[in-house]
């Protein structure tokens, strides 16, 4: 694939990190109870808890995590980095919505964690409103594209896994679109915007994403897509823990996001598709445009809390 938008798409996946991060988030932040909205996306495991005297406790992991416990006044944001809950609670003090916040974390999940999210895939999302006392879940997976059949991968497995034929329609970005159109309070532009600008300064490399790169490095300098990504052009390996890297080619994709909404992607008059459908076309896929016109999340599902 050359260089535009099939970079961003997920060709390895590996475990979620175990040690999570937090960010306190001060008594000033102005929240309308009657509208909070408590959401879980699990495609990046991320929890937004606000409430009056939240009691929090971490305990000590095989990761090293040391024991704290604290109350805390306004709330608290965790995420896989230190980074995306940063984003999060810097959300949550512009007034944004829990939705909003969830959406931030995650765009920023799927750039710090390659390894396990990004927007070339697709995610679970439970909402629940108080007001209501009513909870939704939306269902914004990946989906196979037309062409599959039951038996492309009786003849080679291994194509289920890698190669074009293993990529599927991505939900993510038409997800949070839905997300936000129905329980946002910021504007768009305003929750992808700290994931372009921290694509544009660099993405630190931790020790888990170091060991998970050096783990599967000869297969990532194999695929020119992700070797000029995650190797160090001055070593030529993996780029390793403390280091940051530089994601353009992906900050300008997500330009397009925040100007065009999910259109970028979904809709004939997406800027963003005609560059992506080349690089499928290139990598093997059997994925057309009608698959991204096509796509559809499933929202109608709905649990009453009593």
């Amino acid at each position: 694939m050359h260089r535009n938008m099939g970079r961003q798409f997920d060709q390895f996946k590996f475990s979620l990190l175990s040690s999570h991060k937090y960010r306190r988030l001060d008594s000033r932040i102005n929240i309308n109870k009657k509208k909070l909205l408590l959401v879980s996306g699990l495609a990046a495991i991320v929890v937004i808890a606000v409430a009056l005297g939240l009691y929090f406790g971490l305990k000590t992991s095989k990761d090293g995590l040391e024991e704290e416990v604290r109350i805390l006044t306004g709330g608290a944001v965790t995420s896989n980095g230190e980074e995306c809950a940063q984003i999060g609670a810097d959300i949550l003090r512009q007034n944004g919505s829990a939705a909003d916040a969830a959406i931030a974390i995650l765009l920023c999940e799927g750039v710090t964690c390659p390894q396990s999210a990004g927007i070339g895939g697709g995610f679970f999302l439970t909402i629940y409103d108080r007001a209501t006392k009513t909870a939704r879940t939306l269902d914004a997976r990946e989906t196979a594209p037309a062409a599959a059949t039951q038996n492309m991968y009786l003849k080679d497995q291994n194509k289920a896994v890698e190669g074009g034929l293993a990529v599927a329609v991505p939900g993510e970005i038409k997800g949070y679109w839905e997300v936000h159109q129905k329980y946002g309070q910021l504007d768009w532009r305003s929750l992808i915007q700290p994931t372009i600008d921290l694509c544009r300064n660099g993405i630190l490399v931790t020790g888990y994403l170091d060991r998970i790169l050096k783990s599967r490095e000869q297969r990532i300098k194999n695929i020119p897509s992700l070797s000029e990504v995650f190797i160090n052009p001055e070593t030529s390996s993996t780029w390793r823990e403390g280091d940051r890297i530089k994601r353009l080619v992906l900050a300008d994709s997500l330009e397009v996001v925040a100007n065009e909404g999910a259109d970028a992607l979904y809709s004939k008059n997406g800027t963003l598709l005609p560059k992506l459908m080349s690089d499928l076309k290139q990598f093997g896929s059997i994925i057309t445009p009608e698959d991204f016109y096509n796509y559809e999340y499933d929202h109608n599902r709905r649990i009453t809390y009593f």
